[in-house]
């Protein structure tokens, strides 16, 4: 059972900027340095610990682009936000991506963590971690990536095969050096042949089980999948909060503390 002791809990937060202008949740987008900067300054005015930044979109049925296009485009946060004349901005900038080159790649310009959602852990990205001494966000993706989600067929995705395949990355990063990991049973990629109530109850049977990756001995993230509906989206955020994420990855952290301040 999750830890009931609300009095010391506070999850730490992932705020969302999305680089690709495909994205779905139009309003975590931002293109061109002032956008960047705006969104960037209100994710952590409302209370976000991290800026979560992503360079192309999962969703299933946008135009697929390359490592290239990726890197391009997180290097202009990057600079901005972390760059040498970044003095305004104090964030830790975390990067979202499947690709192991373009976690490299944001390393070397100044990105703090990669939130890696990609399947195998190259030993190239885990020496680049490593030698930096990022935070590693590893997800559970029993695929390639998302692209190569679209055309494979259903994997398993029960708590078993969740534990499993953490455990393997966990110990790999490990080995190389890696000393900041925080898990992620992925509540945000889903097959695309999953109907809404499978998909619904596939990921409250991963939050209700969160403490079964517990042993592995790392922290844990949630994420506040945006969903259409807004008591859908409150119902998914006051989810996590009870599951003790953490950290949660969120579009609007607003949410997450307003929430957290009635709980606690």
């Amino acid at each position: 059972m999750p830890n009931e002791d609300t009095s010391t809990y506070t999850p730490r937060l992932l705020g969302v900027l999305n680089l690709s202008p495909e994205s779905m949740v139009e309003e975590s987008i931002a293109v061109g340095s002032e956008a960047i900067g705006e969104r960037a300054a209100l994710l952590a005015r409302t209370g976000a610990d991290w800026i979560d930044i992503g360079g192309r979109s999962i969703t299933p049925d946008v135009p697929m682009i390359g490592d290239e296009t990726e890197q391009a485009r997180l290097k202009q946060a990057l600079e901005l936000l972390k760059g040498p004349d970044s003095d305004r901005f104090h964030y830790r900038v975390s990067v979202d991506t499947w690709s192991s080159a373009t976690g490299c790649k944001a390393l070397e310009l100044g990105a703090d963590g990669v939130n890696y959602t990609g399947g195998p852990l190259s030993n190239e990205l885990l020496d680049a971690v490593a030698a930096r001494q990022a935070t590693l966000f590893v997800t559970f993706m029993p695929y390639e990536n998302a692209y190569a989600m679209r055309t494979a067929a259903p994997a398993e995705v029960g708590i078993q095969a969740v534990l499993d395949h953490l455990g393997a990355k966990v110990e790999a990063a490990r080995r190389a050096g890696v000393e900041k990991l925080v898990l992620d049973p992925n509540l945000g990629i889903i097959h695309p042949t999953t109907d809404d109530h499978q998909k619904i109850h596939q990921q409250l049977a991963i939050l209700w089980n969160l403490d079964a990756l517990r042993p592995l001995g790392c922290p844990t993230l949630l994420y506040a999948a945006r969903k259409p509906e807004r008591l859908a989206r409150i119902m998914t955020a006051s989810a996590c909060l009870h599951a003790r994420a953490d950290y949660i990855r969120t579009h609007t952290p607003e949410m997450i503390w307003r929430l957290h301040q009635g709980t606690s």
